[in-house]
């Protein structure tokens, strides 16, 4: 079955994507999941999902047997009681990569993050989530499997965590700003990841140097300003008929790292914080040359996002 795929982690944001984007290929993706609501989401978005208690477990062993390639998305953005970075995001990888090799160097492509490279060098980008990445994308170099290692910004689309959060803040008539504003994403449509993900898990790119591998910044084609991205995503709510009327209340860096250390920062803890106020763009043409064609706009990013909400009554 020279078309099977195996996606973990494929319950998320990014894997549902990918697996309905993989479906729409021809393609038959098998989506790892640990319960019965992530093997629902599985389902629903096309794929066939394969429940396993650990990412080591046999069952995944045999279900890589074969398989074109394996996407690994099971990784964490903070840790919370009983789950580290430790366990998910670098265990997990070494057992994926593990599996790689066993099942005959299967191709494996991660999704790592944008800011790794400076990790000992930008205060935002050195804190144990962006160690942990670190260690993963060592981890799959180590194992000598052929590996595409993406290195994402924020994704935005349909259902993603940062357009959800902002939809509810213009609702609510008051979005706040931690700091200036000043400090840059680099968001890319999620249809440009997931697509990313399977052309470099259907035909991977050339490997750099003498290794198995190549890294790719998974970042959209607009470097902007946090500032300038909530006024744009308000104005595109706006024309897709969601509450925009709203006001920016700025809050000192330093408090919102306080309350995030307290407890949560609207939602955020600290390593999710520091992924906001990194500054952290990219050249984007790599991404744009595995594709073979431009990126998706911001505003289309947002858009989909914006659209895919329904509009209050």
């Amino acid at each position: 079955m020279a078309d099977r795929i195996l996606v973990t982690g494929a319950n998320g944001f990014v894997g549902r994507h990918l697996i309905a984007a993989a479906v729409r290929r021809g393609l038959q993706p098998i989506g790892v999941v640990r319960s019965p609501a992530g093997a629902a989401a599985v389902k629903a978005a096309g794929g066939r999902a394969l429940a396993v208690a650990r990412l080591s477990s046999p069952e995944l062993r045999a279900a890589s047997q074969g398989a074109r390639a394996i996407v690994h998305l099971a990784m964490i953005g903070s840790e919370r009681p009983g789950v580290t970075y430790s366990a998910v995001n670098v265990e997990g990888t070494r057992s994926i990569a593990r599996i790689a090799i066993e099942s005959g160097a299967t191709p494996l492509v991660i999704f790592s993050g944008l800011g790794v490279a400076r990790y000992g060098q930008a205060p935002r980008t050195t804190n144990r989530y962006f160690l942990s990445k670190l260690e993963a994308e060592i981890e799959v170099y180590r194992s000598g499997v052929p590996a595409v290692v993406f290195r994402p910004s924020y994704i935005v689309g349909p259902g993603d965590g940062l357009s959800t959060a902002l939809l509810r803040d213009l609702a609510s008539g008051v979005v706040e700003v931690p700091g200036d504003g000043r400090y840059r994403l680099q968001p890319v449509a999620v249809a440009d990841a997931a697509e990313a993900a399977l052309s470099a898990a259907l035909d991977p790119p050339q490997p750099v140097g003498r290794s198995a591998h190549r890294v790719i910044d998974l970042a959209g084609p607009e470097p902007i300003a946090y500032g300038r991205f909530v006024e744009r995503f308000a104005d595109l709510a706006r024309a897709y008929g969601h509450p925009a009327d709203f006001v920016v209340r700025h809050i000192p860096v330093a408090e919102a790292d306080r309350q995030a250390v307290a407890g949560g920062y609207r939602g955020m803890l600290p390593d999710e914080l520091d992924c906001l106020l990194c500054d952290e763009v990219a050249d984007a043409a790599p991404l744009a040359d595995l594709l073979g064609r431009p990126l998706r706009p911001l505003d289309d990013a947002i858009a989909a996002a914006v659209d895919d909400v329904p509009h209050p009554q």
